[in-house]
């Protein structure tokens, strides 16, 4: 398995980056390796399938429709965008798939800083919770399957601006529930520490699923862009 870092590029364009995967998601599909991209964006605005109109009230917001799951959200500084383009063993279980995403992020989140993250029923990504409070999403998961490979994936939020970040959406359309940061929840990392904890977790938990067990893991900045 190959992880393409593009972190040392610093703030990388969106739609780029959403080329680039599908690049890779023909070379998964015709025998290539498995990879996954780690990346950070500069800010953007994204709908997913199964966003509303309400869900973008501003009509000064320049969003960009995509085919991942979910609703509307917002990719910028401070936030780790970790794309898994992986081929996935016969009969695809998607359920198992999304299953293994998350719980790569709840198993980082919990052992690295000791935020008690969860699932929530009926609700996508990872979550924190508490009494008298309303429920905050701290990492989106949105996914695709397309002919047995993967696209798209995750954004942790690790240290995003209050002021800016969502601006202009209902962030994943939830007007009942928050979103919310590592660093508003007290824990300072950086992106590229964050990705450190992540990414050798979601190989772990992403590799009952896949094609081809990976052999080993390489690491590459190589310059796709």
């Amino acid at each position: 398995m190959q992880i393409l870092s593009l972190l040392d590029r610093g703030l990388v364009d969106y739609s780029r980056v959403d080329a680039l995967q599908r690049s890779l998601h023909e070379d998964v599909l015709a025998g290539g390796e498995d990879t996954l991209i780690v990346s950070q964006f500069a800010p953007t605005w994204t709908a997913g399938r199964h966003t509303k109109p309400q869900d973008i009230p501003s009509a000064r917001i320049p969003v960009i429709r995509t085919d991942r799951a979910g609703s509307a959200t917002w990719h910028g500084p401070g936030q780790l965008v970790v794309y898994p383009v992986v081929r996935l063993k016969e009969p695809v279980d998607l359920v198992q798939w999304i299953r293994a995403v998350e719980a790569s992020v709840i198993d980082t989140v919990r052992e690295a800083w000791g935020l008690p993250v969860h699932r929530v029923a009926g609700r996508a990504g990872v979550w924190l919770t508490e009494e008298g409070r309303r429920d905050r999403k701290i990492c989106a998961i949105g996914l695709k399957v397309a002919r047995g490979a993967t696209l798209h994936g995750v954004a942790l939020n690790v240290d995003i601006d209050p002021a800016h970040a969502f601006e202009g959406i209902i962030p994943c359309g939830l007007t009942d529930a928050d979103v919310t940061s590592l660093s508003w929840e007290g824990v300072h990392t950086s992106v590229a520490e964050a990705a450190t904890q992540l990414i050798p977790r979601m190989v772990e938990h992403i590799s009952p699923c896949l094609a081809t067990q990976p052999a080993s893991v390489s690491y590459t900045t190589r310059s796709p862009l």
